[in-house]
Parts: structure tokens; sequence; C-alpha cells
């Protein structure tokens, strides 16, 4: 049996095609048109490739106590089909960057986004340990080097990893007996990040693409007693708290809440969260 990058399938070749699925996330460059978008989309990136990781590390039977059986004819096909479609959609969205770049004359058009220079600090911290955990699942600590190439326009981007997302949903449906192990590896991806100041930045950008990650996130914040608090409306002589109140000298005694949704209007008195008198 193949028994490399966290995947145990017994299929020849699936642990090469496995490693290039992974190795892609590599390659992908941004455009600096994408402007404020950057950072939430390089995140989206990191996380789908640590949920492709996650699902290797559940289906892998020399470090999974559950004893999963993925090794089935059928089932190891499938799982060689859908990776290579993974692989295909990067391989996609590399001829449309080729394709605007050949068609643009504008330079500053073709200027990319520099991870080493213009990720903020936290999120450049986040950025370098959700990309340790994936290759640490591969057990190796490096890619291979290949030009990388870059994606200058948003809906491409978004296309990319909607695929993308759409076809690791494939895979977790797949071997459904993994489940637990899954839930329990995200927990141990939280802890190794749940330190980090960027940790809500993480939760908006998991939105759509892991949901196991966005619910364990949210936990933390919740343990932590922080708050998250959006898409909220205020109109008409309304008031409204958001946050918590504290007299003098009151302590914080309980978890944060997910305030997200809510109208006050008219003349309505909201407060959303706890008050400490």
């Amino acid at each position: 049996m193949a028994e490399a990058a966290g995947l145990v399938v017994g299929a020849v070749g699936l642990t090469a095609i496995f490693t290039t699925c992974i190795d892609c996330f590599e390659y992908v460059q941004l455009g600096r048109n994408f402007g404020k978008d950057y950072q939430r989309s390089l995140l989206k990136l990191d996380i789908a490739k640590l949920r492709l990781s996650r699902w290797a590390d559940a289906v892998d039977e020399s470090r999974n106590q559950y004893q999963v059986s993925v090794g089935t004819p059928a089932e190891a096909e499938k799982v060689k089909e859908t990776l290579g479609e993974i692989v295909a959609c990067f391989a996609d969205a590399e001829k449309v960057s080729q394709r605007f770049k050949t068609k643009s004359n504008n330079a500053i058009r073709l200027q990319v986004y520099d991870v080493d220079t213009d990720l903020e600090p936290d999120l450049r911290t986040m950025h370098d340990k959700m990309r340790d955990l994936a290759l640490k699942r591969q057990r190796r600590s490096t890619v291979r080097q290949k030009a990388a190439w870059a994606l200058y326009e948003k809906k491409h981007f978004d296309r990319l990893i909607s695929d993308v997302v759409e076809l690791v949903n494939g895979l977790v449906q797949l071997f459904p007996a993994t489940q637990q192990r899954q839930n329990e590896l995200v927990v141990e991806e939280v802890q190794e990040i749940r330190s980090q100041p960027a940790l809500p930045e993480i939760e908006a950008a998991a939105k759509d693409v892991d949901s196991l990650l966005v619910y364990s996130v949210q936990r933390v914040l919740a343990a932590q007693g922080s708050h998250k608090i959006t898409n909220n409306m205020v109109t008409g002589d309304a008031d409204a708290q958001y946050g918590d109140q504290y007299a003098r000298g009151a302590q914080h005694i309980g978890p944060g809440h997910i305030i997200d949704g809510n109208t006050a209007s008219g003349k309505a008195k909201a407060q959303y969260g706890n008050r400490y008198l």
C-alpha cells in the first residue's frame, strides 16, 4: 500500500497525485488588484489546503486508531479521480493566468502581492502556522520548487476555491466513518493557533470553505470571552449597545457571544452582550 502524505488507500501513483495537489496551493500568487480582499483570499487558500491535509490524515490507517477501511479498489479509484480533478482546477486557473498576462499590456495590472512583505504580521504568522500544519501531515518541511503563477481577478480565484471546496467535500463524504477523527484533528489545529490575535480573521475566511474549522474557532473565541459582532443594523432613533458593560471593579465571568444579523429600529433600546454590575 502507498504510505506517504498521510494517505493510505492502496493505489499505485496515488501518493504522488496527493503531493501534487498540496503543492498546487503553494504555487498561487494573488494580483495587487485584489486590494482589500487579498489577505482574506490568501487565508481561504490556506484553509482549503489545511482541510485537504486533515482529510488525508483522517483516512491514514497507519496513524488512525479507528482503523477505517479505505483500501477497496473502487474507493481508491474515486480518490485518485477526485485528486486529479483538484489538480486540473489549478491547471485551468494557471491557463487563465497566462491568457491574462498575454492580453494585458499594463505592467501595473500584472503586479502581485508578496507574502513576505505585504501580509500583516499577525496574518503572516497565521499563514505560516497553517502551512506548517499541512506540510507536517505530509511528513515533510518544504515543497518542490516550481515557478509561481498569479491570479489577477478575484472572480477567477473565487471559482477556483469553490471548485476545490466542492471536490474536497466529495472526498470527506466518501469516508463518513472518518468524521470523528476529523473533528479531533480540527480541535488540534485550533489549539495550535488559538493564541493568535488573527483568530477572528480565520473564522471569517473559513466560512463556506471549512465548517469544522469555523465551529471550532467560534468555540475558542467564545471561551476566551470575546465577541463576534457582524451584520447588525441600527435605524431611526434606536439605541443599541454591542458588547459587555462593566460597572467599576466588575470582573468578566462568562464566555463571549456571536452577535449576528440583529436589527434595532424605531425607539428601541437594545443591549447585545452581558452587563456586569
